[in-house]
């Protein structure tokens, strides 16, 4: 059976050598080589006609239980891990030892004979009275309620079904398989949606059978970043499913480019596995991909891990305004062809045959920054215009490490274009009373209103043409009126620091019980002219750039003015990160009860759910000196040193 080509998501991403999905290794982003993925096909089943819905808000939104969150209790955990019990063996036969089926117009036989069929003889011992036929009749009855709720429960049962090579899977099952999704977890009085299962493959990873059932919780709202490590790990998807038409929900889920999960139950497993379920692009399909809890958070928490271990911080550039301006003689933010010529070494050519032109030293910068820096590069372009750009910037693919980011998709689903069908023109010379005059004029007045994002973030998208207005030709009073309003609102910001960095939404604990570093938004920076394209609590994150002044071209001073500012926040943070690891060794070698009565042995790294037991077990009760002082140091962030910077510079 051919598989169904995987929803490629249009963030370019660093190549990463395969991983066994059982593995709880950490992969490492910081040294590998950044490589343009090319889209994938689009899946064999056309999307059909949409039309983008108004966005409602769902709770928790990024939310990913790492450990100890949306857990079960023991109890239930314990039952989720049972294999289901044997069906009940029911009588299949009656009791004359017939296999004719029961009714209310057949009854119980008794030594052989049936009903009706009373010989000549003996039928003194044959006549049954009309008490016993009652009762029959009702024992008949409760047969027959018993086999219907038998067929229910054989329908409800889960299917065991394994996804290894040449594994034996029932025939049906994945046409018989249509999961029940319920969103209460997440979005309280949502309906539920059935997805219907189109294809289920093998893979080739050692995987355990599973119970594939009828009813399923959705656990969270994930954000790309999720699915770029599933990508990056090579975890191929195993079944598709239709596409709910019609489910809002999932319309949301696939125009903002996320993902959600539910537990599923694996065979004599005691651990924690998750299918994800990832909607495709052209909402047609959704594909479903199975991988251990515990996997994927050591991969999320090893990829934070690995760039303090290198020394290293996320960085995020903005690439339209900040490093690079086409060329163009429009009216919006363009450097004139005329101008252009005037600083030609910094001109450079597209593939689609576009021109721009970049920030003066920016490539000095970059060539800094990388060694500093996990860099990775954003705009609200197409993604083909930011894998351009970035080939532009960094030629020999050793700069740009990290993600190559496209919010394009999210800007253009959180900024609808809503055109209303125009109004039956009227007769010629028809009045509203009826009448008709000489004088003929039209009925309608075009109101135009603008999108919810600003001219300025429309022209930031720099590879596609700002978005349209929302025409509400012949809309009511109260229609234009409502569309006013909501023009008015803050737009959703399209950018987010979770679609680039799954630490932010996932922290796993420390097995110490002490404070974790890097936890939300504390160790990503952002260089972008604009904040508003940005959620409000990633607005401290961004250090805002702006056009210098008195330039006869374009350009942002980078460097040495944005490269100072970065040396700095890096200087002052693994200064105060190396204070900050010494004494929690410290802390955590105070509270550790040696398990072979001589001295308690400090673990070698404990933060980040290292097994912190490894000289003893820990007593969370205690309270010690080295404990207390350590709980009194600030946890470092290169947020709070940016803001030291910025209190001593003025």
């Amino acid at each position: 059976m051919a598989r169904t080509n995987t929803d490629t998501d249009s963030a370019t991403q660093p190549s990463t050598a395969d991983s066994p999905l059982g593995q709880a290794a950490a992969a490492s982003t910081t040294n590998t080589t950044t490589t343009t993925r090319p889209p994938n096909k689009q899946a064999k089943v056309s999307a059909s006609a949409r039309t983008r819905p108004a966005i409602a808000l769902e709770t928790p939104v990024g939310a990913f239980p790492i450990a100890g969150i949306n857990n079960a209790s023991a109890a239930a955990s314990s039952v989720a891990d049972r294999p289901p019990p044997p069906s009940p063996v029911l009588p299949h036969k009656q009791a004359n030892g017939s296999s004719l089926a029961r009714s209310s117009q057949q009854y119980v036989s008794f030594n052989g004979i049936a009903n009706g069929t009373v010989p000549s003889t003996n039928t003194a011992n044959n006549n049954i009275s009309n008490t016993n036929l009652n009762s029959i009749h009702a024992a008949g009855d409760t047969l027959t309620q018993q086999l219907n709720q038998h067929q229910q429960q054989q329908q409800a049962a889960p299917i065991r079904y394994s996804f290894a090579h040449r594994a034996t899977n029932p025939p049906d099952a994945a046409a018989s398989w249509k999961p029940t999704m319920s969103l209460e977890h997440i979005s309280p009085g949502a309906s539920p949606s059935t997805l219907a299962t189109r294809e289920m493959f093998a893979v080739r990873e050692p995987l355990p059978a599973f119970y594939l059932e009828k009813n399923y919780v959705i656990r969270a709202s994930l954000p790309r970043s999720f699915y770029m490590i599933m990508a990056q790990h090579n975890i191929k998807h195993c079944c598709v499913f239709d596409f709910p038409v019609g489910s809002k929900w999932w319309s949301e889920l696939s125009g903002l480019r996320k993902s959600t999960y539910v537990d599923i139950r694996a065979e004599n497993s005691l651990e924690r596995w998750e299918l994800h379920l990832k909607p495709s692009r052209d909402r047609s399909n959704i594909f479903g991909y199975i991988c251990k809890h515990d996997y994927l958070a050591n991969v999320i928490n090893g990829q934070k891990m690995n760039l303090l271990n290198n020394r290293r911080l996320p960085l995020v550039l903005d690439l339209d305004d900040t490093l690079v301006r086409l060329i163009g003689n429009e009216r919006t933010r363009y450097v004139s062809e005329a101008d252009a010529m005037t600083v030609p070494t910094r001109i450079r050519k597209l593939r689609d045959g576009r021109q721009v032109v970049l920030t003066d030293h920016v490539e000095e910068f970059l060539e800094w920054a990388c060694r500093f820096y996990e860099i990775s590069v954003c705009s609200l372009g197409e993604q083909s215009y930011v894998d351009q750009v970035a080939d532009v910037l960094d030629p020999l693919k050793s700069r740009i490490r990290g993600l190559k980011y496209s919010a394009r998709q999210e800007y253009d689903f959180l900024n609808p274009v809503v055109v209303a069908p125009a109004p039956a023109a009227p007769a010629p010379g028809a009045q509203p009373n009826g009448q008709t005059d000489a004088t003929t004029s039209s009925s309608s007045i075009p109101v135009s209103i603008a999108a919810s994002a600003s001219t300025a973030a429309a022209t930031t998208a720099t590879a596609a043409t700002p978005s349209s207005p929302v025409s509400v030709t012949g809309l009511s009073t109260a229609a234009i009126t409502a569309a006013a309003i909501a023009a008015t609102q803050p737009p959703t910001p399209p950018k987010d620091l979770l679609s680039l960095y799954a630490f932010c939404a996932a922290n796993k604990p420390p097995t110490d019980g002490l404070p974790d570093i890097g936890t939300g938004f504390s160790l990503p920076l952002i260089l972008d002219d604009l904040t508003q394209m940005w959620p409000p609590d990633q607005h401290d994150n961004v250090i805002v750039v702006k056009e210098q002044r008195g330039a006869s071209v374009w350009t942002v001073n980078l460097f040495p003015m944005v490269q100072h500012v970065l040396m700095a926040v890096h200087s002052e943070f693994f200064r105060a990160y190396d204070q900050w690891v010494q004494a929690r060794h410290a802390a955590v070698a105070s509270i550790t009860i040696s398990g072979g009565g001589g001295a308690a042995v400090p673990p070698t790294a404990g933060i980040s759910g290292s097994d912190a037991s490894v000289g003893g077990a820990i007593d969370f009760t205690a309270t010690t000196a080295a404990k207390t002082a350590f709980l009194n140091m600030p946890i470092p962030s290169p947020i709070g040193c940016y803001k030291d910077w910025l209190r001593a510079s003025l």
